[in-house]
């Protein structure tokens, strides 16, 4: 990406703005470049000293070569649906809410596997 070369570049208001106009000429998806979103949280849990369990949850998402980006279908809906929730009036509580409640967590991830957003989960005992 020639970051330490001595190439001359195009200086902005501030170090971060200079960076991110030079990143933005160099990281640019050439014809039909796509991007990949790869989700997976595994969880080890000790049930007793002679039993354990792993869990996990895959989620592959693709960019479409010529539209949305994965990075934006992943982040965008799950934000999209929730605002959608909340003016609805599906989604009551008030200020700051973390999606760990099972009505609000299990209707988004519904619509996510609606438009094609699905992750897999999996468990495996040991002893």
């Amino acid at each position: 990406m020639d970051l330490l070369s001595d190439k001359q570049i195009l200086k902005k208001e501030n170090p971060f703005d200079t960076l991110c106009h030079y990143l933005s000429k160099r990281l640019v998806y050439g014809p039909g470049e796509r991007d990949l979103v790869v989700l997976r949280h595994a969880v080890g849990i000790e049930w007793s000293p002679d039993k354990f369990e792993h869990r996990h949850v895959e989620m592959v998402c693709y960019g479409d070569s010529n539209g949305q980006t994965a990075m934006s279908r992943t982040v965008g809906l799950p934000a999209a649906i929730a605002t959608r929730m909340i003016l609805d009036g599906e989604i009551q509580d008030k200020g700051l809410l973390l999606p760990i409640k099972r009505d609000i967590y299990q209707p988004i991830l519904k619509r996510l596997a609606a438009e094609g957003i699905k992750a897999t989960e999996g468990s495996k005992f040991f002893e």
